[in-house]
């Protein structure tokens, strides 16, 4: 693990770049913790294409280290036939994707919900993220569950996995070592609980990934860092004091802008985290 702030927050190329020039991208600046989204390029989601063995030499030669990012628009807590075994087929894909990578990680979701079927759709999405870790322990591969941004109280459509209640619901019901916590600061900055909240419920032990971006606290919103609310200070400081070690993914605007953020986050970990707690 790099003890550096700088190297250890990465980037979420998410559908923003190709694969390819994602990597070439990252080597060209430094960047060594990636998560990219393979759906705009669907045949990468065949493991036996070549262009992954070429990834991933260039991943390997280059010291990156890799996840993939699953579409939250695809409902985990699905049931409809035919839309149930394709979301099956779309996880597993995934996960075989991204062994044939040598990436780290796979990041899901627990799909969402309407008015009525909240339980119903839970129980659902716990079934299919059970199955998905069983499938990632026989391919050595981890699944990291995304804690997601609350809706408006009025919205009939609302993602699963928003607010401390609902994480625990999941992660006490998934226990397999295979599926992990990541952690998004500005989806739980929205809640009346706040971060701490979240992370006073939920076993932090269990977090792979912490994802940054700033927030005002009232909608849905991936700012750049300093033009929300976010004290992020403060969050270095407790994830650290917590005994967090792992990296630090950004997700908002463009790859650019995430690259000069990196900069001014790790100069703001670097000021509040001292070398006894890191």
């Amino acid at each position: 693990m790099r003890n550096d702030f700088r190297s250890r927050i990465g980037i979420d190329l998410n559908r923003r770049i190709g694969l390819e020039p994602g990597l070439d991208w990252a080597i060209a600046n430094g960047v060594h913790y990636l998560d990219i989204c393979l759906d705009p390029d669907p045949a990468l989601l065949d493991p036996s294409n070549p262009r992954l063995a070429r990834a991933r030499e260039k991943i390997e030669a280059a010291g990156i280290t890799l996840g993939l990012h699953t579409l939250s628009a695809v409902n985990v807590a699905e049931s409809s036939p035919f839309l149930s075994e394709a979301t099956d087929a779309y996880l597993t894909a995934y996960l075989r994707a991204a062994k044939a990578l040598g990436a780290g990680w796979v990041i899901m979701h627990g799909g969402y919900h309407f008015t009525a079927d909240k339980r119903e759709r839970m129980e659902i999405a716990v079934a299919r993220l059970a199955r998905m870790s069983a499938i990632a322990e026989d391919e050595g591969m981890t699944i990291l569950l995304e804690n997601m941004n609350p809706e408006p109280a009025g919205a009939e459509v609302k993602y699963l996995v928003h607010d401390p209640e609902e994480a625990a619901f999941y992660f006490e019901r998934l226990t397999s070592p295979a599926l992990r916590w990541a952690f998004t600061t500005n989806h739980a900055h929205m809640l009346d609980c706040g971060i701490r909240g979240f992370l006073d419920v939920l076993d932090f032990s269990r977090c792979g990934e912490v994802r940054l971006a700033d927030n005002r606290g009232e909608i849905e919103e991936h700012l750049y860092p300093g033009t929300g609310n976010m004290d992020f200070a403060d969050i270095f400081r407790e994830l650290e004091r917590r005994g967090y070690r792992g990296h630090y993914m950004q997700d908002y605007l463009g790859i650019e802008d995430m690259l000069k953020g990196r900069d001014i986050l790790a100069d703001i970990a670097e000021k509040v985290v001292t070398p006894q707690s890191a």
